[in-house]
């Protein structure tokens, strides 16, 4: 019997390949994206958390990877790691931040279930940045 590959029913398990960067500096967003071009990786930047948040709601599924600011207004990087590890326990979440942040601050902030998956002191070379988050999606990938 042939297979059909057109069937749709048997699609193959689906990876999550979009980066979503959420920051509230629109020149460090258009920096990121450019520079963090990784092959087979989506990159979807956010200027504003609420809007990152309603999108990630609707499509949680597509997304492997957020990269978050620590302060911003509106919403700060670990009310966006609450909201979205609710929303997707398995999102993995690099938070950033130019402020020394100490364990009893994360574990104050972040809801006690709730762990962070990488935590990156500005400024951060883009370089760093792209060694992690392709050591995540490998990581990320071996677990779907």
């Amino acid at each position: 019997m042939i297979k059909d590959t057109n069937d749709k029913t048997h699609h193959h398990h689906y990876v999550a390949n979009q980066l979503m960067i959420i920051d509230d500096e629109k020149d460090l967003l258009f920096v990121y994206k450019s520079g963090l071009e990784i092959e087979g990786i989506q990159i979807s930047t956010f200027d504003d958390p609420t809007l990152a948040l309603e999108e990630f709601s609707k499509n949680s599924e597509k997304y492997c990877i957020v990269i978050t600011d620590l302060r911003m207004p509106v919403m700060s990087g670990y009310e966006i790691i609450n909201k979205f590890k609710f929303i997707n326990p398995k999102i993995r979440i690099i938070m950033i931040s130019a402020y020394n942040i100490t364990e009893g601050e994360i574990i104050q902030n972040l809801d006690s279930n709730i762990k962070m998956d990488r935590l990156i002191r500005k400024p951060v070379t883009l370089e760093d940045l792209r060694k992690m988050i392709e050591d995540m999606w490998k990581e990320y990938k071996n677990t779907q």
